[in-house]
């Protein structure tokens, strides 16, 4: 009587700590065990309530910072159009580009306030259909790059997700493996059973980067030390497959390089 209560309240504890905060715990058991399931479950709605919150004002903020933005991009196109010297144009460019890059933000941001909402139908998604979408998307700058785009082994086989959710979170892999690595090398997708790997050439995660690559804002050592960006990439890849009761993992590649694996579920959840 006393344990069997604690334990489907370690259940349910469990679930909130995975990101499920639908999870409530029943209440049941001795006057003590019912007040800790009420605290449990006012806890967990006052979490749900912060997080909602959070996410409506970032999508707001988003939002309304868009209009600013593109007004500023134009003041600056007009300005250099009005014929300045070289040393002002130079700066004008370089102010259009951290504006490019603030948009760019802007809009990662409000994908992050999105995901998980599944404001798109799931659909059975062919793997290699995926694969070969990515190569037509990303083939030309990998050539700029000097960079060969590939496929692996592409097996069949089917997973349940939004295209159009599949797709920016596969980009984010596939973008992340041309950034870094060396001009010459070469970049491959593969698919598997559930599964599409990114394989690079690159630095490879350092030791002290882990589960940190993957937070908000957070570059690892090889971006500190390579080309700019975000740091929301990785964050956004995470958290579209997860939205669909998946996973984006990255690790070392023997022989150097990374590996970026994005697993989906192959049925509705």
């Amino acid at each position: 009587q006393i344990a069997r209560p604690l334990g489907r309240l370690e259940r349910v504890a469990r679930r909130v700590a995975g990101g499920d905060l639908s999870a409530r715990a029943k209440i049941e058991g001795s006057r003590e065990q019912r007040s800790l399931g009420e605290s449990f479950n006012e806890m967990t709605d006052r979490v749900q309530r912060l997080l909602d919150s959070q996410r409506a004002f970032v999508a707001d903020a988003s939002h309304q910072l868009r209009t600013p933005l593109t007004g500023l991009r134009l003041r600056i196109e007009e300005a250099r159009a009005s014929g300045v010297s070289p040393s002002a144009a130079g700066e004008l460019d370089a102010g259009a580009a951290e504006v490019d890059r603030l948009a760019q933000i802007v809009e990662e941001l409000l994908v992050l306030s999105r995901a998980g909402e599944h404001e798109l139908p799931g659909e059975h998604l062919e793997l290699r259909g995926a694969v070969e979408r990515a190569l037509v998307r990303w083939r030309a700058a990998a050539g700029e790059r000097d960079i060969a785009l590939e496929t692996g082994e592409l097996e069949g086989g089917a997973v349940w997700c939004a295209q159009a959710d599949a797709d920016r979170a596969l980009d984010v892999l596939v973008e992340n493996a041309l950034c870094y690595a060396p001009r010459g090398s070469r970049v491959t997708l593969a698919s598997a059973q559930g599964q599409i790997e990114v394989r690079d050439r690159g630095p490879g995660l350092a030791a002290e980067d882990g589960e940190s690559i993957f937070e908000r804002f957070h570059r690892g050592s090889a971006g500190r030390n390579g080309p700019s960006g975000s740091g929301l990439g990785l964050a956004i890849a995470r958290e579209l497959a997860r939205a669909w009761g998946g996973e984006v993992t990255l690790r070392n590649r023997e022989g150097g390089g990374a590996v970026a694996t994005l697993m989906l579920a192959q049925r509705p959840r």
